[in-house]
């Protein structure tokens, strides 16, 4: 979220000047004059005046936000309760503000984040994942990442973009604004993409296979990868030697294929399968079929051996 208006405070030796930044209301000069101190300027009473509901008093504006933008140059935000009082000003009476301080400026400086990716460096020399968020409450989303080509889904959301507008595509993630905890994690700010990922994790039908864009255009491939990319670092259409694998798990040599009907298969490739199935297992592969079958039935039991096979914790199981 960004605030819809703000307040800047050029202060010099004998005064202040008082200027607004409105998208509704425009930029105008609100007071030339301010003395400072015990002055009694509409700016002054904007920065003591409270609006009171019933219940709670809120300020006007948020002092406590405030941001230096250069020497003798502050910017505050008012708060939502505040930007109803720039209703009751005749803005026509104001000049006209021509400063290079703009409200896109002001907006980046002061909006708020809908969410925050956290990574998290482990003993082992892997990285652990974690999302917090309004509506998602801290809950870890991957563990074991190995960083370099690994497709976690802590790495995919670093990865992904989405489209903020006709023609205006944004990462998901704000890298340029991450910053360290003292617990020595690494926290990403999300900024209006929390709707997005709450759908992923919360297990939209819709959204989990989008990440891997079109590798995968079996229905079958997708309800499996729809529900085990949340827990396995699966690598679809994986190449080992002169074959391609459905899905993989290499840094486990575990080969996973899912074979649909079995009974409509030729004899010529259920050879092909074993002959394949032999030499992955010579190169030090495991390989797990599974059938359309089994995958309809309960592709939960399926995910649970994988994750058994691969010694992974499943972290998202429903």
């Amino acid at each position: 979220m960004t605030p819809d208006n703000y307040a800047l405070v050029h202060s010099s030796d004998d005064r202040r000047i008082f200027v607004i930044v409105s998208e509704e209301f425009g930029d105008f000069v609100l007071v030339k004059e301010c003395k400072g101190s015990g002055c009694e300027c509409l700016g002054c009473m904007l920065f003591q005046a409270a609006v009171e509901d019933g219940k709670e008093k809120y300020p006007v504006i948020e002092t406590e936000k405030g941001v230096e933008l250069q020497e003798g140059l502050m910017a505050y935000p008012f708060s939502d309760e505040g930007g109803l009082l720039l209703k009751g000003l005749k803005h026509h009476r104001y000049r006209r503000y021509k400063g290079t301080v703009t409200k896109q400026k002001l907006d980046d400086i002061f909006k708020t984040p809908d969410g925050y990716l956290m990574v998290k460096l482990e003993g082992d020399g892997t990285f652990t994942h974690s999302y917090m968020s309004m509506t998602v409450d801290k809950r870890v989303i991957s563990k074991g990442c190995v960083a370099a080509g690994c497709p976690c889904l802590g790495c995919r959301i670093v990865d992904s973009y989405y489209q903020a507008g006709p023609g205006q595509i944004v990462p998901l993630v704000d890298r340029s604004k991450a910053r360290s905890t003292r617990e020595g994690e690494l926290v990403l700010p999300v900024f209006e993409g929390d709707e997005i990922l709450s759908r992923v994790l919360n297990r939209d039908p819709n959204l989990g296979y989008e990440f891997i864009g079109n590798l995968i255009t079996s229905p079958l491939e997708q309800m499996f990868y729809n529900l085990a990319f949340l827990d396995l670092h699966l690598h679809p259409q994986y190449s080992v030697g002169k074959y391609r694998l459905d899905f993989a798990l290499p840094e486990h040599k575990i080969a996973i294929e899912l074979d649909g009907h079995e009974y409509h298969k030729t004899k010529y490739q259920r050879t092909h399968d074993a002959q394949r199935d032999r030499w992955l297992y010579g190169q030090g592969w495991h390989v797990l079929r599974f059938t359309g079958s089994e995958i309809y039935k309960d592709l939960d039991k399926c995910i649970d051996e994988i994750c058994s096979l691969a010694g992974v914790e499943r972290l998202n199981k429903p």
